[in-house]
């Protein structure tokens, strides 16, 4: 009878090994192979039971820690209770994934075996990170309110905070080490001015832990804090306290400003209410001393609703003045759109400043016509509110500008033929086509082509400010080679250095500078600061140039060791017609304009353009240029 029980025995062991949930593996503790393996195991590595009996069990687990893991094992004795451990567990496929091992040994007939219960925890883990992920989005949301957060439990200890709270109340580290409820408020009682009530309310909230309060904090450095606190719970069950500190020093600051302008207000229309009488007195008088004027002259509030306006305004945008009595009138409505912007900039300078710089813009009339205007405001005294504007038509200027610009233009283009053909015969002879002169026609020869040819650079300056103005200069934005363009603005301007014995000289450069602008425009930029800097360099001497890359641009420097730019003409430097008396500017020639141009060039292609001297050392002219993409064919000139 005793071996049909064995084999019962033996058989419901094996059944339940099989069916149990952990994967079971039984493993040779010597050869460390794998001699037995219930089902769970095998579906959890997909082998089939015979495939997975006699493997290495170092073919299964991935993980270096095992290595360790079983080294010790062999060198230390273990208990009889279980050793737990984690690992990582390799499928037949490849795929790795989590397990957490409880290892037991066993021994059978002088044979020692590890028996191996392995559970996968790959959901455990995701949902570890999941918490972990959730966490530091709790206090990432904390640490991006605006307000401070500070949460603590029934024993006073700070379980977390958040980082406003901390820069707040400008907590040193030692304090947030401490993390103790005590040391943090006897912290901020120091920085407080009248501390009795906000402890009063902590006090009651010790008697009564259900109570939420609200208390306005003034601090000794002149902020307001308004401090909230809250009990907190968890499932019904209260665990601590929660604290918020939301800084309104600047709501304090403006309630501040509004009862000063309230009190103002007031000032003001008392004085208004004395002033009524004789204003009704001299308001016929003032009408029509308005009325009279040449200028529109309106008064409006900050909406644009125009609560008077005299004839001549009213006249310009086509209102008669019983249809401005009956439906009102708003300036926004008669401004064209593109003037908004600019009288909600004037306005804000009369919040500021009383008075607003004034600004060109269009009104439309009644009938369409967009009529230039130029408006001037002013803020009505003892108003906040309202203003007075002045409104000059600028029809006629616009056609005095027009006419001007047009017969500079034809004059320019006039004078171009014959100082070209004047210029040319001139050379002729200077280079003695005509043969041999007299050295006294010689003389006044030569001072005929230099005027000539400053009088050409005058009208070819005059010609380009004016298409500058107009707006029909042409910008073409192209890539270019920096450094060969200033090689060849060099060669281009080597004589008329050698006039003044001055020569050109690159001293520092990439190997190649691909920036973004006009190459035509470049070499202008290029002629009026060499030729600048050739002027004003002493005799014999270099004119240095740099290039240089910053961070997205390229910067190129002019580098005289002339006389330096005198401190009362530095403003005036890239002004029109700006030339410096005193210094040798006059002697040297110029018309004036070429700075003012090449500033604007240097501006229309993106750049900027300054400068740097020094009384009796020099002067360095610099203007950048945006970099250009670089591409894969370019190649080292």
């Amino acid at each position: 009878m005793s071996q049909p029980s064995s084999t019962l025995s033996n058989g419901l062991l094996r059944h339940m090994i099989d069916h149990s949930r952990d994967a079971i593996l039984v493993v040779d503790k010597q050869q460390m192979m794998v001699v037995d393996a219930n089902q769970s195991a095998c579906h959890m590595l997909s082998y089939e039971r015979a495939d997975l009996l006699g493997q290495a069990l170092a073919y299964i687990e991935c993980s270096l820690q095992d290595v360790f893991f079983w080294e010790g094992l062999h060198v230390d004795a273990m208990d009889a209770e279980a050793i737990v451990a984690e690992s990582e567990w390799l499928t037949r496929s490849g795929l790795s994934f989590p397990v957490e091992k409880r290892v037991s040994v066993f021994s059978d007939q002088g044979q020692d075996y590890f028996v191996i219960h392995a559970e996968d925890i790959t959901h455990r883990r995701q949902l570890a990170e999941g918490q972990v992920h959730l966490i530091a989005q709790l206090q990432s949301s904390l640490d991006a309110t605006a307000e401070g957060i500070l949460s603590v439990d029934l024993h006073g200890n700070i379980i977390n905070l958040n980082q406003r709270f901390s820069a707040m109340l400008h907590l040193p580290d030692d304090l947030l080490a401490g993390r103790d409820e005590t040391q943090l408020f006897a912290y901020l009682k120091a920085g407080l001015q009248d501390a009795d009530s906000f402890f009063l309310n902590l006090q009651s909230v010790k008697d009564d832990p259900n109570l939420e309060t609200e208390d306005l904090l003034t601090l000794k450095d002149g902020r307001y804090f308004v401090c909230v606190s809250k009990p907190e719970f968890l499932r019904d069950r209260r665990i601590g306290r929660v604290f918020s500190l939301r800084d309104i020093t600047q709501m304090k600051e403006a309630e501040r400003s509004l009862m000063a302008a309230r009190d103002v207000a007031q000032q003001a229309s008392k004085e208004k209410s004395r002033m009524v009488e004789a204003l009704l007195v001299s308001e016929s008088r003032l009408r029509r001393l308005v009325n009279s004027s040449l200028i529109g002259i309106m008064q409006g509030n900050l909406n644009g609703k125009l609560t008077e306006a005299n004839d001549v305004l009213l006249q310009l945008v086509g209102v008669t003045r019983s249809e401005f009595i009956d439906a009102g009138m708003n300036w926004l409505d008669k401004a064209s759109q593109e003037s908004h912007a600019s009288h909600d900039k004037a306005l804000q300078e009369l919040r500021l400043h009383g008075q607003a710089k004034p600004y060109e813009g269009e009104v439309i009339r009644k009938d369409g016509v967009r009529i230039p205007v130029m408006v001037g405001l002013a803020q009505l005294e003892g108003s906040f509110e309202e203003w007075v504007g002045f409104v000059l038509d600028l029809t006629e200027q616009r056609k005095a500008d027009r006419i001007k610009s047009e017969f500079i233009s034809v004059v320019s283009h006039e004078l171009r033929t014959p100082l070209t053909s004047i210029r040319g015969a001139l050379g002729l002879l200077e280079n003695g086509v005509a043969g041999d002169l007299a050295p006294k026609v010689m003389q006044l020869i030569k001072v005929a082509h230099k005027n000539c040819q400053r009088l050409g650079v005058l009208v070819n300056d005059i010609l380009d400010m004016e298409k500058l103005a107009s707006g029909k200069m042409i910008i073409n934005i192209e890539r270019f080679d920096l450094v060969a363009a200033t090689r060849q603005a060099i060669e281009a301007n080597a004589a008329y250095a050698q006039v003044f014995q001055v020569r050109y000289r690159v001293m520092s450069h990439p190997d190649q500078a691909w920036a973004m602008g006009d190459s035509v425009r470049v070499m202008q930029v290029f002629a009026n600061l060499l030729s600048n800097a050739a002027k004003f360099s002493p005799t014999g001497d270099e004119v240095e140039i740099h290039i240089s890359e910053t961070s997205g641009s390229y910067k190129v420097e002019v580098r005289d060791k002339g006389a330096g730019i005198s401190p009362a003409f530095r403003e005036q430097i890239f002004k029109k017609f700006a030339q410096a008396d005193g210094t040798n500017t006059r002697q040297q020639g110029g018309t004036g304009l070429g700075l003012n141009i090449t500033k604007t060039f240097v501006e229309k292609m993106g750049g900027e353009i300054g400068f740097e001297t020094e009384v009796g050392k020099g002067t360095v002219f610099w203007f950048t240029l945006l970099a250009g993409v670089k591409r894969r064919d370019d190649r080292v000139g």
